[in-house]
């Protein structure tokens, strides 16, 4: 079993990867750096590592159905990542972003810097971006962690597919995927690393997660649904 060190360690790498995955929309700050984020002193913009099979990592799925058109959807989530992710208790925010490449950074092969609240930071880089009229598809890689809480993970990838079962409908659909390292606990422990990353962070802390931001994504949208359904009374009838 693992040590309640180890287990608080792993906890933090869960804002780790929720920064890089709740916001896969356009984001105001893609376009520039944010006051809060820049590369700090001796940083090195490393490259993607490749990424290996589906069936290789450790995977969780979470699903949501929204009683919301997909564009109120889409909408909801187009936030900057600071305003999403806030310190709480253990657990550092996002303080920032950086562009590491020109552009957008919904174009796929961008990348920013993602900083934390508690001076790390990680690197993000958009692998697919598939906007149709009736879904939306999301798929980013993470990796280059600079926390030591984070030192098990060797890269992650995440993918958002929203899709529109109804025109007043969306279903969420996320994946997250971790490729741990395997020279280090528990990676080095092989398949039974990989099954106790998943009992005890996996599908405990990080499912929370998942489902927590699933369904502020479901609050927040149907707060903006009901508020274009209410009448609007500009003045009174002569």
């Amino acid at each position: 079993m693992i040590s309640p060190v180890k287990s608080q360690a792993i906890a933090r790498i869960a804002i780790l990867m929720l920064a890089v995955s709740a916001f896969p929309l356009t984001s105001a700050l893609a376009e520039g750096t944010t006051a809060e984020c820049a590369p700090a002193q001796g940083f090195v913009d490393l490259p993607p590592p490749p990424i290996d099979r589906s069936d290789r990592m450790i995977s969780r799925t979470e699903t949501i159905l929204v009683e919301s058109p997909l564009g109120t959807v889409l909408t909801v989530v187009n936030r900057p990542l600071n305003d999403v992710l806030r310190p709480t208790g253990a657990l550092p925010g996002v303080t920032g972003t950086y562009p590491l490449t020109q552009g957008d950074f919904w174009r796929p092969g961008s990348r920013r810097l993602v900083c934390l609240s508690d001076g790390s930071s990680t690197e993000e880089q958009v692998l697919i971006r598939e906007h149709g009229e009736t879904s939306y598809r999301f798929r980013y890689q993470v990796w280059n962690y600079t926390s030591s809480a984070a030192g098990a993970i060797h890269y992650a990838v995440g993918e958002f597919v929203f899709t529109a079962p109804t025109p007043d409908s969306t279903r969420i659909v996320w994946t997250y995927s971790f490729a741990l390292r395997r020279d280090r606990f528990p990676g080095y422990l092989g398949r039974l690393g990989d099954f106790l990353f998943r009992i005890s962070f996996l599908d405990r802390d990080w499912a929370e997660l998942m489902q927590r931001v699933l369904n502020k994504y479901r609050t927040a949208a149907g707060k903006e649904t009901r508020l274009h359904r209410e009448p609007i009374f500009i003045g009174e009838a002569t």
